[in-house]
């Protein structure tokens, strides 16, 4: 095999970004149900926007990266894909500042 001949692991990514953006998004999905139905413990503990942080903050960041997946498979425009995964980094943010306050 010639040098021009080999794919770089990046290149084979962009090459077959759509179907895994889908693939993507069907985990992601798979991952907010999962954590709608497995809560902290401490989510009962808390009220308010500290529960609401807890208790949502996860699967509402694995929501969003599904959506991030959706529009990466078609082929969504750079700039709106950004937006969502920063909204994914900072309901995450939200749950893990969640976690560690007393």
């Amino acid at each position: 095999m010639t040098e021009d001949q080999r794919t770089s692991p990046i290149e084979w990514m962009r090459r077959n970004s759509r179907p895994l953006g889908a693939a993507g998004a069907v985990i992601a999905t798979g991952m907010s149900a999962l954590w709608v139905v497995v809560v902290p413990g401490k989510a009962d503990t808390v009220s308010g926007v500290h529960e609401m942080a807890i208790r949502w903050g996860h699967p509402v960041c694995w929501a969003l990266l599904a959506i991030v997946g959706i529009l990466v498979a078609v082929a969504a425009p750079k700039r709106i894909r950004d937006v969502v995964a920063l909204l994914a980094a900072a309901s995450y943010a939200a749950f893990v500042v969640g976690m560690l306050w007393p």
